[in-house]
């Protein structure tokens, strides 16, 4: 005999709507599929996930189920920016982020300088300050012992100088007059002998003599260091006073030697110069 089953009609569910497959049901979840077939989820239950970040950094989230109680939180600022700078390491005007605070520097400028060495101490006003150039000091011109007095300390250099000392060929040398030059005639109110030299007050018309003879033989030049204002004429006169034996033409300023040819002139006397229609110092009269 054989059986039937009748089913019921009018209150079963329609399965052909379910769309969820594993991915959209948590872990461990059951449901039936669109065949009435049990199905277990695979959606991972992530719960309330957390991170946080500093600035720039970036959070990947993952797939899976979220509660909705988990949030990325910023970092501090303060906790980014730990530095040791304050507004007076900074350059004035510009900005810095320090410990979570904006800060503007307060440093002021300085531009490069030049300082000139005198009998004065100078002091660089610099502290604090930041330099934008090279600071400068130029060398002492002529800073050697030989040019500074004997035991004397100049710039840390000791002087070995002892004065000037005259040669044999030597007629005058800066105050030491040798050979007794004596104004003898001429715009003498224009003629000083000062401690290192002969010195003529302007354009003028001067006779100086030696007291003292010198012989010419066997030199060839009368030569004079002198400082000149002003050029003009050196003459040099024979033992009669009148008889111009040599004379040169000085156009010349500033510190010069001037050089009188004697090459051919030859005596043992005494003799005079004419300085004409010049100013300056003289400081050496030697022969070579």
């Amino acid at each position: 005999m054989a059986e039937c089953i009748i089913l019921k009609g009018g209150g079963g569910a329609d399965l052909d709507v379910v769309t969820a497959g594993k991915p959209d049901v948590l872990t461990g979840k059951v449901i039936v599929d669109k065949d009435g077939e049990p199905l277990t989820g695979s959606m991972p239950n992530r719960g309330a996930i957390s991170s946080t970040l500093n600035a720039g950094g970036s959070y990947t989230i993952p797939e899976g189920y979220h509660n909705g109680s988990g949030k990325v939180t910023a970092n501090s600022l303060a906790s980014q920016t730990s530095a040791t700078a304050s507004a007076g390491h900074i350059l004035n005007g510009q900005t810095a982020w320090v410990n979570g605070n904006r800060i503007t520097g307060n440093i002021a400028s300085m531009g490069g300088q030049t300082i000139t060495p005198n009998t004065s101490s100078h002091t660089l006003s610099c502290s604090g300050k930041y330099m934008t150039g090279n600071v400068y000091v130029p060398a002492v011109s002529n800073l050697s012992a030989g040019n500074i007095k004997k035991g004397v300390n100049v710039g840390g250099v000791t002087g070995t100088f002892e004065g000037y000392v005259p040669t044999a060929t030597d007629l005058y040398l800066r105050g030491n007059n040798i050979n007794g030059w004596h104004s003898t005639g001429g715009d003498t109110n224009l003629l000083r002998y000062d401690s290192q030299a002969i010195t003529l007050l302007g354009p003028s018309r001067v006779n100086i003599d030696a007291r003292k003879s010198f012989s010419t033989i066997g030199h060839s030049w009368l030569c004079f260091e002198m400082s000149i204002t002003n050029g003009g004429t050196i003459e040099l006169y024979a033992p009669d006073g009148a008889t111009v034996l040599s004379r040169v033409a000085m156009s010349q300023t500033g510190n010069v030697t001037v050089k009188l040819n004697i090459s051919s002139v030859s005596f043992a006397s005494l003799i005079a110069l004419r300085l004409y229609r010049f100013y300056g110092s003289l400081f050496r009269i030697y022969l070579s």
